[in-house]
């Protein structure tokens, strides 16, 4: 009976609590990532004249890293992943813990799939794998890295002169 009752004030005092240290703000007091993003898309847009097309299409490559085939947009879509790898760098600042604490989880997490995975393979087990699952949580993955990456790559591309 004493361990229910201390898993009850586990599950709603302390772990709520040490999500907002850890965390350093409540939830109520961090910024909306997208609407940051979208103000901040908004607001290069109407500095640079752009139309709602050209907005897409430079979104897209500061997104995903790529060049902008347009030689006189090039110099917007490096000002906008710039800015937008500014607002990163001040939102991990912001929660300098958080970030250590989600890698730790991230790298246990991982490591305990991929260990299980290869223990069955290892077995001959191979129907006990989800495999479509796999297949999506490396798409995820990589799509997540592709996107974490994609500012830093459209600074690179499109920062140099056209050739």
């Amino acid at each position: 009976m004493i361990i229910a009752w201390l898993t009850i004030g586990l599950f709603l005092l302390v772990l709520p609590l040490a999500a907002w240290w850890l965390g350093g703000r409540s939830a109520l007091d961090l910024p909306n990532v997208a609407a940051e993003g979208e103000a901040l898309a908004r607001a290069v847009a109407r500095e640079h004249g752009l139309t709602t097309a050209q907005a897409a299409l430079v979104g897209r490559a500061v997104r995903w890293g790529r060049t902008v085939e347009e030689p006189a947009l090039r110099p917007v879509a490096v000002e906008w992943a710039q800015r937008l790898m500014a607002l990163d760098r001040r939102r991990r600042a912001a929660r300098p813990r958080l970030r250590g604490w989600l890698v730790v989880l991230l790298v246990t997490w991982a490591s305990l799939v991929v260990g299980r995975v290869v223990l069955a393979v290892a077995q001959g087990r191979w129907s006990d794998v989800n495999w479509l699952t796999v297949a999506l949580y490396t798409a995820a993955a990589v799509a997540g890295w592709r996107l974490r990456t994609g500012p830093q790559r459209a600074v690179e591309r499109n920062g140099a002169p056209a050739s």
